[in-house]
């Protein structure tokens, strides 16, 4: 039966009560205790890749996962530029009007969300073959790479692509820093 071959064998766990020399059926259980921490230790490493593609990719990776939720949220794609001042943020959303898209930034998280109607009607008779279009309610939340100023952010929509431009922060945006010379700083010779 291969179920019971596949099955791996129970540890023997030592106490300090035991002494003396072990059986040979002992020390090799013992041995085979290494092919289960190798195992663990391979469990533990994909873990920690999953973990870390969940931290990167945020909601598209839970999305992915199903752990989302049941309901069904669609994710715009997103481009995130640094400009010397500002942080432009483009989201795709072909079909959606303005009116239909809510913006908020909480702290350096940036949220969108919306609702999107493909336009595809149904009636009796008709049957869709295929969809591929994602409608209904969509969301996506995206850090910003530096601090951005609250008070100075605009959107616009042109063409399906959310434009929203985000001004960094004061102490975010490069100064140029004068250099003074030996007579200027007061430095005496």
């Amino acid at each position: 039966m291969e179920s019971d071959e596949n099955q791996a064998e129970p540890v023997h766990v030592s106490t300090e009560e035991e002494t003396g020399e072990q059986p040979r059926a002992e020390h090799d259980k013992k041995s085979d205790s290494s092919g289960v921490n190798t195992s663990i230790e391979r469990l533990r490493s994909e873990f920690d890749k999953l973990l870390g593609v969940a931290v990167e990719q945020g909601e598209r990776a839970l999305d992915k996962l199903g752990l989302f939720g049941s309901e069904s949220v669609w994710i715009p794609r997103v481009d995130i530029l640094e400009l010397e001042e500002q942080i432009q943020v483009q989201f795709d959303l072909p079909g959606v009007a303005a009116e239909e898209i809510n913006i908020t930034l909480a702290g350096n998280m940036l949220t969108i969300a919306g609702t999107r109607n493909t336009g595809t009607i149904t009636t009796s008779g008709q049957t869709v073959r295929l969809s591929e279009r994602p409608a209904g309610q969509f969301q996506r939340s995206v850090p910003m790479p530096v601090a951005v100023d609250p008070d100075k952010v605009t959107a616009s929509v042109q063409n399906g692509i959310l434009n929203v431009l985000l001004d960094k922060s004061a102490t975010e945006k490069p100064r140029q820093i004068p250099i003074k010379t030996g007579s200027e700083a007061g430095v005496s010779s």
